[in-house]
């Protein structure tokens, strides 16, 4: 059975485990990502702190007491688009499913416990993102009910 619960600090060394494998996923995608073992500690610092500020959480999937997946939500993010009206939104930053329990539903249980979390905080709005070359995130996003909003491009100045 899968239960998903928020962290603990006890819990620090699985979600380290957990940023470790999303980072390494996504330097295979782009590889200006950093590797998860070097950037690892100060991402996860950067979280913890975030959270504190945006009212958010750091939620885990668990299976026979053993983490298996985590997403992260920022409850209470302030717009601060120039061109854009001030408004509050909610940011899931990163959600990951470790590679052996993946396609088991357990990526959309973290989705909407982090979506509840937003709602209890007031949020009209969630964003997520991914990397362009991340088909199935994408797809499960899309699939989840979240639309495009903004595509970012990318290219080398040569």
């Amino acid at each position: 059975m899968i239960v998903i619960r928020e962290y603990r600090p006890e819990d620090a060394a699985a979600v380290r485990a957990c940023i470790i494998e999303l980072q390494d996923f996504c330097k295979q995608i782009d590889s200006q990502i950093g590797a998860g073992n070097a950037v690892v500690d100060k991402y996860f610092a950067y979280l913890l702190k975030q959270c504190a500020e945006t009212e958010g959480k750091i939620y885990l999937a668990e299976s026979d007491h053993q983490v298996i997946g985590m997403v992260c939500v920022f409850a209470r993010v302030q717009s601060v688009a120039a061109d854009e009206e001030d408004y509050e939104y909610a940011h899931i930053s990163d959600l990951v499913v470790l590679a052996a329990n993946r396609n088991q539903g357990i990526g959309r249980s973290l989705l909407k416990r982090a979506e509840e979390h937003a709602w209890s905080k007031g949020a009209k709005i969630l964003r997520i993102g991914t990397q362009a070359g991340n088909a199935i995130a994408r797809d499960l996003y899309l699939g989840y009910g979240f639309k495009e909003k903004a595509v970012m491009m990318q290219k080398e100045v040569v």
